[in-house]
């Protein structure tokens, strides 16, 4: 019984070191060992007004590429958006396209960017427009609080909150909680994630079609 509670005690210290070396550097080298990232997601957009709070939820599939992110929208309404560093196209269920230039929005550039460079373990370029706060929630949980430096950018949009797993060898982002000045949100949640290694040409064509 004593050896059982001593190996018990040790897993337990082990563990707690493990946590206390984790750092958000870490995490985002190892996120930044897959360079694609696929799977489902949840979307939704929280609303606080005179009336009180409103959710819209949506769900379908996405990509995370180093080019960008795709987010494949099945439910309420089929419909497609691809978000690039600079641009933003989107794509209605009968196939219309629009393309928009984001250079000139430097909010919407500016969390694109963002979550490109946290894939890619492009640290220069978070610390450049975020002071971050990293945590550790439990034996293999964290979290990252992304508050922008720029008053403009932070007055619409407050913090970055981004939340996930962490194991020896590997690291996992499980949501994104975008927060804005006017203490609306939203939230994305990411489900049966995995990682292959090249894009389909059909999915590639995304990514192309700006």
């Amino acid at each position: 019984m004593k050896k059982i509670i001593s190996f018990i005690a040790a897993l337990l210290l082990a563990s707690a070191a493990f946590c206390q070396n984790i750092t958000f550097e870490k995490v985002c080298n190892q996120l930044a060992k897959n360079s694609i990232t696929k799977g489902d997601f949840q979307q939704i957009k929280t609303m606080n007004s005179a009336k009180g709070k409103r959710e819209l939820k949506s769900n379908g599939e996405f990509i995370l590429y180093l080019d960008g992110i795709m987010w494949k929208t099945l439910k309420p309404f089929p419909s497609t958006m691809i978000v690039g560093v600079d641009y933003v196209v989107q794509i209605a269920g009968n196939g219309t396209k629009t393309v928009k230039d984001t250079s000139e929005n430097q909010t919407f550039s500016n969390v694109a960017a963002t979550v490109v460079a946290v894939f890619s373990n492009d640290f220069t370029q978070i610390q450049k427009n975020f002071s971050v706060t990293f945590t550790t929630e439990g034996k293999d949980s964290w979290k990252a609080v992304l508050v922008p430096k720029d008053k403009t950018i932070a007055s619409v949009m407050s913090s970055i909150t981004l939340k996930g797993t962490y194991g020896a060898s590997s690291a996992s982002l499980e949501s994104i909680i975008m927060s804005e000045g006017s203490d609306n949100s939203t939230t994305y949640i990411f489900t049966n994630q995995n990682y292959p290694k090249e894009l389909t040409k059909d999915e590639k064509s995304y990514f192309l079609s700006k």
